[in-house]
């Protein structure tokens, strides 16, 4: 049985445009209001979605051009079949096929998106509020969120004590959805963007380090060795739908032959410590991260010879939306700071090799540009 391709615009680019207008309210996390979904129980973004599907005969297609993950497609369509009691799709080897129910369905339903398409012509849109205020929206990973992106942003807001500004933590990933539906101007993640309409500049090497509780029996050790590390189990930053630069650690260290055993894996930085204080294990984390408890005397990094592990940070942005003006500003604060952090470390580096090397593994201080 052949796989039926469904026309939808018969000559009419508005379904074409209203399914675009529904595809970014997938990328930006828009919906219905909720009062509205209650009431009638299905959706114009299920009605697009449907169109979607029909359009490409292909629920991968469909939701790679949506960007929503296929078992959402999958439910969304569930839930008009149950809502009005019929198939409306067939899965075959390659592909779908639309039923009869489906294609009357369609062709009921294209009718309604393009009136809603119409909705709105000849509308003279409002014109923009002029607060005076400019917006700035920016993300990062946890090692970035801890001390890079407050102190650049506390140095942003008093050269505009007017500026209303938005700082969020969170997952790369997430972070990348957010900067790609335009809900945040730039992010600092743990890796370069996937999509190629984003930019994705290096912006530093952060230091992965291991640390215990100061009374902790490893705490007092010089050196230790690697093997030293089977001893205790690791904690570590990872779980479902995480792949962290921690997850990697462990996979480096298994790869050398040591018998590693991850205790616990914690959805963020603030758990891994919180679990460490409690004694359950080694910790494993961006030096960042644990800097101001080391500082205190609560945590010890410990000194592994031979053990260098390391993450890389990026910069995201949109490829083609221009950065406004403040967004561009803070941009430079971000590079600034890599290039003054490379410089940091190369002096500190070249002092260390003109004395001894008593310490093989420092505690980072502040680069200059981070001290104003």
């Amino acid at each position: 049985m052949a796989v039926q391709r469904i026309e939808i615009s018969d000559g009419d680019s508005r379904v074409e445009r209203t399914v675009d207008n529904v595809e970014n309210g997938f990328r930006d996390g828009s919906r219905l209001d909720a009062s509205t979904t209650y009431q009638f129980g299905v959706t114009l973004n299920q009605f697009a979605l449907f169109v979607a599907v029909a359009k490409y005969a292909s629920l991968t297609k469909a939701s790679a051009e949506l960007r929503v993950s296929q078992p959402s497609v999958s439910q969304q369509l569930r839930q008009l079949e149950v809502y009005y009691g019929t198939k409306f799709y067939r899965r075959l080897s390659k592909g779908i096929e639309i039923t009869d129910a489906g294609q009357l369905f369609l062709r009921q339903v294209i009718p309604i998106l393009k009136l809603v398409a119409k909705l709105g012509n000849g509308v003279k849109p409002m014109p923009p509020e002029n607060t005076g205020r400019k917006v700035l929206t920016v993300g990062g990973t946890f090692s970035a969120s801890a001390l890079l992106l407050p102190t650049l942003l506390a140095r942003l807001q008093r050269r505009h004590p007017r500026a209303e500004l938005e700082f969020r933590t969170g997952r790369s990933g997430h972070l990348e959805r957010s900067v790609l539906s335009g809900e945040m101007d730039l992010a600092v993640t743990a890796g370069p963007a996937h999509s190629d309409e984003l930019m994705s500049e290096p912006l530093r090497r952060e230091r992965v380090v291991l640390f215990v509780p100061a009374k902790h029996r490893f705490a007092k050790l010089r050196k230790m060795k690697l093997s030293d590390l089977a001893d205790e189990p690791l904690i570590i930053r990872g779980g479902k739908n995480i792949s962290g630069v921690t997850e990697k650690v462990v996979r480096q260290l298994r790869d050398r032959g040591l018998n590693i055993n991850v205790g616990l894996r914690c959805e963020d930085p603030a758990m891994v410590k919180a679990a460490v204080r409690q004694g359950m294990g080694i910790g494993v984390a961006f030096e960042e991260t644990v800097k101001a408890p080391v500082r205190r005397g609560e945590f010890e990094i410990l000194n592994v010879p031979g053990l260098k592990l390391t993450g890389e940070s990026f910069v995201i942005y949109a490829r083609k939306t221009p950065l406004a003006p403040l967004a561009q500003e803070f941009l430079k604060l971000l590079q600034a700071a890599r290039v003054e952090k490379n410089r940091f470390h190369i002096t500190r580096h070249s002092r260390a090799l003109r004395t001894n090397r008593r310490n093989n593994i420092l505690i980072a201080g502040f680069p200059p540009c981070l001290r104003r």
